[in-house]
This record gives structure tokens, sequence and C-alpha cells, in this order.
């Protein structure tokens, strides 16, 4: 009988090509029997995972896959009980998978690390790190947390299982993590995990999947609460951009570093957040005026 690892990594792959042969470098010393590795992608794997002898797995979703579907795929896969999750954007230091095995999953359900930005001066890099990462940038102190970032987090999976509506849906991490704090089982943030996000997404591409996430959220909330309130919160997203921004700004001024890099990112910023705004309204009108089961 197979003994099951110690650990399982799940990079979903949805863009973020460029970095496979860093991601596969920086995981070439891992030891098989302690360390699963699957790669998740939204349609057919490249060549540079695919290559004889390999010692990750593959599981291919249809193209149309967000990367939350794919973690999902991930985690129904895994064999550990402790299942990190990230993405091909991130590309993990050299201590990384000894942050994930000592972890404590004993007392969080799951515990995330900071996130840090390549160096690079690239503003649409640094517009989508603002809007996906800018509360996990380091430093940051350990201990528990309202939020975590899944591109860069470890799970027990046994919590995570307990929610299969969820999961049916994908695993969109603020839903679990909300299900996880009502169960008594909280969030941590750990130093020790930190990653460099290293993305490639062009202008068009991470629009259309911020307009693809704001409208499952807007379906998701509106959904949860009556045709009413869907339409209130569709009269009010226009307000969604300003305050994202607002509170974007708030924290980079915070952190004298980033300032210059925020207004550096700002029209690109405005774009994406702009994006969400309608795909949130377009989740609100489905959720107000289309069928409900």
């Amino acid at each position: 009988m197979m003994t099951a690892p110690a650990l399982t990594v799940v990079i979903a792959v949805k863009g973020g090509q460029a970095n496979l042969s860093a991601i596969l470098d920086r995981l070439s010393d891992v030891d098989s029997r302690t360390v699963e590795v699957l790669f998740c992608t939204a349609g057919p794997a490249s060549e540079a995972l695919t290559s004889p002898g390999a010692r990750h797995r593959v599981i291919e979703a249809e193209a149309a896959a967000l990367v939350p579907h794919l973690w999902r795929d991930g985690l129904f896969a895994a064999r550990s009980d402790r299942v990190a999750l990230t993405t091909a954007q991130f590309v993990p230091p050299e201590d990384w998978i000894a942050g994930l095995l000592a972890a404590d999953l004993d007392r969080w359900a799951g515990v995330g690390g900071p996130i840090e930005n390549d160096a690079a001066v690239n503003t649409v890099r640094w517009a989508v790190y603002f809007l996906r990462y800018w509360k996990f940038a380091p430093p940051l102190p350990p201990g528990p947390v309202e939020e975590i970032a899944a591109d860069n987090a470890v799970y027990d999976r046994r919590e995570v299982i307990k929610h299969p509506d969820l999961l049916a849906r994908g695993f969109w991490e603020p839903s679990f993590h909300a299900r996880f704090r009502a169960d008594g089982r909280g969030l941590g943030l750990d130093p020790r995990l930190l990653s460099l996000y290293r993305g490639h997404d062009s202008v068009g591409e991470f629009s259309r999947q911020r307009f693809a996430h704001g409208r499952t959220f807007g379906e998701t909330r509106g959904r949860a609460r009556t045709r009413a309130n869907a339409v209130a919160y569709l009269l009010a997203t226009p307000l969604v951009p300003p305050l994202l921004i607002g509170r974007i700004m708030s924290r980079a001024f915070r952190r004298r570093r980033l300032a210059v890099r925020f207004f550096q990112a700002l029209p690109w910023l405005l774009v994406f957040v702009t994006a969400w705004s309608a795909g949130e309204a377009a989740g609100y009108l489905k959720a107000a005026f289309g069928a409900r089961d």
C-alpha cells in the first residue's frame, strides 16, 4: 500500500507558463515520497510539464476553467491532508516547502504567508499586485488573521472537504475562510511562507479574469440574499472602484517604498478595478432577475 505524502502542493496553471521552468527547477530536489506536486492546468499541459520522467502529476481541465476550479481539482486529487495552493504566477523561495511542512495546521484551518512583488519595474504587474496582494506585503507579524491569500497558503484538507456545497463551485477562499471561522477554526499567518509574485498576465487577460471573478462573487453574494438586496448591491457597484482604490492607496502610503509604485500602476489599477466592478454588477443583475433554484 502506498504511503500518503506529508504534503501535496497544488499549482494552478492559467497563465504564467514563462515561470514553469523556474518552478520546476525550484522543486527538483523535493522528495516525491514526502511531497506530492500536482500541476492543474486550464487546457492542455505544456511540454514543460509532460517531459518523460517527471515526478509530478498533471491534471488537465477545460481552457475556460478559472484558478479556483483548478485548485478544487487539486484538492480532490490530493493524497495528503496538508495541501498547499499556489499558481504558476509565483516562484517559491528555497525554504518554502520546509515552511509549508512546519505550518501549524493543528491550530489553524489554513496558514498563509507574505507575498513580495518581483523587483521588475512593470506597471501592469504592480497593478495586479496592488489589487490582489497588497494586504500581504511584508513585513507581517505571525499570528491569527482574518484572511490569507490562497495563492500562498497551506490548508487542512479535512476542513475544506467538510463543505462540498462550496467546493462544487471551486475553491473561492473567502467563502471557505468564513466557514472556517464559523466552525471555530481560524486562519494564521507565518512569515516563513514568503513567496514571490512574478505575474505574466496581459492587460486583457487579467481584465477578463477580474470580470469573471467579480461576476462569480456578485452572483454568489446576491443569491445568498433577497432579490431586493441584490438590486441594492447592483445600484451600489459604482462605489466599488473609488472604495477599493482608496483602501489600496491608504496602505501603500503607510509603506513608503510602495507609494511611488502605486502612482506608476494607478492607470492599470483603475482598468482592473473597473473590470471587477462590471463583473460584480453582472453577477448581481443575474441574481436579482435570473431564475433561482
